[in-house]
């Protein structure tokens, strides 16, 4: 929490904690980006790839269905051309975002025509790649994923250390965080194939739902009941505000004893998901550790309220703080 008239957060008694709060934060987010990232790319894969190992086509087997298609031979030529139209398609698509992105960037210019070839050229060769890897059987997906999770990795990388925008040590940081547990995860619990994405993509989900919620805290993005700030005069609405927050803490502390409860009952059970072997206490454990950090950042977000800070407020009521500190300094100057 920032003391109420200083610009720097990281200033006063409370910077210390703030500061490890914007760490925790950081990490929150890189674990929301890695999972939503990481599920939406195996949930890809796993349709590829049971299309890539599957005999047949959709294709044909949907234009036999709409133009009444019955014949073996016409069939065969559909499966035979089925594969190559939905590869034009592909390659189309590519070529359109490409090309769509080109025109915008060069508002004020004359478009490159080119360039989209080039990018779309180099873009498929890439995932033409990526699928020869995945159908080579001494390949295991943990490693492939890996390899996918290096690409993005590094690029991500090399625009922090490029850009270093303030705030960029914290997010390193969880940068390595985040890197170690993936390795940890992916090491141990991704089976072979890739089949199992259903699974991890579940578990993931849970994480990114109660973060996102703590992550929420944070920000000051939670949906707020405003009816009462025009009733309470302004000079008592920082204590009511509190109030709002403590009983949203209040809340939170019963949700994560309940998360506690049940948690505790699924490391004793030790039961395991069935695909990745993963213990069932790693999803649970989801709703204790998320609700405890909304928890604490509601009780922080009351104790600023009262000193007349903005954490955990609202972005426009955080807007509506700085002005009317700025006015005071004014006023006092």
């Amino acid at each position: 929490m920032a003391e109420p008239g200083k610009d720097n957060p990281y200033q006063g008694t409370w910077g210390p904690l703030r500061r490890i709060d914007d760490g925790i934060f950081h990490v929150e987010m890189g674990i929301l980006w890695t999972f939503l990232g990481v599920s939406a790319v195996m949930v890809f894969l796993d349709v590829m790839y049971r299309r890539l190992a599957a005999p047949d086509s959709k294709v044909a087997e949907l234009t036999a269905r709409i133009f009444g298609i019955e014949s073996p031979e016409a069939m065969e030529t559909l499966t035979t051309v089925g594969p190559i139209v939905t590869g034009l398609i592909g390659v189309g698509l590519v070529y359109f975002a490409f090309w769509t992105a080109e025109k915008h960037a060069s508002e004020g210019r004359e478009q490159s025509f080119v360039k989209p070839l080039v990018q779309t050229a180099a873009a498929c060769a890439g995932l033409g790649f990526l699928g020869w890897i995945m159908l080579q059987p001494q390949v295991e997906s943990r490693w492939f994923y890996l390899l996918l999770y290096s690409l993005c990795g590094a690029a991500w990388l090399f625009q922090l250390l490029r850009e270093r925008a303030p705030g960029w040590p914290s997010k390193l940081i969880a940068f390595i965080i985040v890197t170690a547990l993936y390795l940890y995860i992916t090491l141990n619990y991704f089976p072979d194939g890739y089949s199992w994405s259903k699974e991890l993509s579940l578990i993931m989900l849970l994480w990114v739902g109660f973060l996102g919620a703590s992550v929420c805290a944070h920000e000051g993005k939670h949906i707020q009941v405003g009816a009462l700030k025009k009733i309470v005069p302004p000079s008592m609405s920082r204590f009511s505000d509190a109030i709002g927050y403590l009983l949203t803490a209040a809340f939170c502390f019963f949700m994560a004893m309940l998360g506690y409860e049940y948690a505790s009952e699924a490391i004793q059970l030790e039961g395991r998901f069935e695909q990745t072997n993963i213990p069932d206490w790693v999803a649970t454990i989801a709703v204790p550790a998320a609700f405890a950090m909304t928890m604490l950042r509601y009780i922080a977000a009351a104790f600023s309220s009262i000193l007349g800070g903005s954490y955990g407020a609202a972005p426009e009521e955080e807007a509506v703080v700085a002005a009317s500190q700025v006015s005071k300094k004014g006023a006092e100057g």
